[in-house]
């Protein structure tokens, strides 16, 4: 049997690790270059090809991947891409995006007789390479199944939320979650240290009771032997994401936006410190004095 082709846009940190998992499993590559030749000389020696823009890549594809940092790309792609839609081609964006783009998006391509899903991602670089993330799906349920085959290969756990959009907002509630206790977790590291507790010995307290959680795994643990990379996500990107989470939040349930705004105001003021590359565990690091 034929694999779909897929043309992939955003082969970067995440992207490169699942197009080399679709690549593995026998599904034609189009690529479109990356800012980092690296992993797209990787990817065209393992057999994929490369496309010179994104109107080429989605004519020599039948499906399209979006790997990308923001909404606001993905708006740009889409006015640039969407009226080169043909019946039966499909979008799936991965990238951490506004549940209002998405819905918009579909409704757009289905009038094309197209389809669209969101699919953002949960865990790193690395399961990404592995094929082993879990993808937050948001489409029709009559093409669910289609779209599991496809972000299946890169993903060990696939669940649609719903239609188009869950899957965006689903993620952004997660991440919500997520940086939001990330950067509990560096005020709580930061005031042992300035309380004089055992810093190890609170992390091995919290890693026994409730407070556990992959976030403190992660994070935390290497903190704690002086490597403060163990989260890679970066600070910009979280930003982002609880920007995008409190809006959400702000719209759909008022009376619970207090937190996210919070949290929100918090990355944005680390992005205008000029901290926007380092990932989020680097809140842990010991501040000045």
């Amino acid at each position: 049997m034929t694999l779909p082709a897929i043309g992939f846009i955003g082969v970067g940190l995440m992207g490169a690790g699942m197009a080399s998992c679709l690549l593995a499993a026998g599904h034609p590559l189009v690529v479109l270059p990356h800012k980092n030749r690296v992993p797209v000389e990787d990817l065209l020696a393992k057999g994929a090809i490369e496309a010179a823009s994104a109107l080429e890549l989605l004519q020599g594809c039948e499906v399209l991947i979006t790997c990308v940092p923001n909404a606001e790309v993905i708006a740009d792609l889409a006015s640039e891409l969407v009226l080169h839609f043909n019946k039966g081609q499909m979008w799936i964006d991965t990238s951490t995006s506004r549940p209002e783009t998405s819905a918009q998006l579909a409704r757009d391509l289905a009038a094309r007789g197209a389809v669209f899903a969101d699919a953002p991602l949960t865990g790193g670089p690395q399961q990404a390479r592995e094929g082993s993330l879990a993808s937050l799906v948001g489409c029709d349920a009559a093409h669910f199944p289609e779209v599991e085959a496809i972000v299946g290969v890169y993903s060990k756990t696939v669940r649609r939320f719903g239609d188009a959009g869950t899957g965006h907002a689903a993620k952004l509630l997660n991440n919500l979650v997520t940086q939001g206790t990330t950067m509990l977790l560096a005020d709580a590291f930061q005031c042992a240290e300035k309380m004089n507790v055992d810093a190890r010995a609170l992390y091995d307290i919290m890693m026994s009771g409730a407070a556990r959680s992959g976030t403190l795994q992660k994070a935390v643990g290497p903190a704690l032997d002086g490597n403060y990379d163990g989260a890679q996500f970066t600070i910009t990107n979280a930003a982002k994401d609880l920007r995008y989470a409190r809006d959400l939040i702000e719209h759909a349930a008022p009376s619970r936006t207090a937190l996210a705004a919070l949290l929100a105001d918090r990355f944005a003021t680390l992005v205008s410190d000029g901290r926007g590359d380092q990932f989020v565990s680097t809140m842990l690091a010991p501040e000045d004095p």
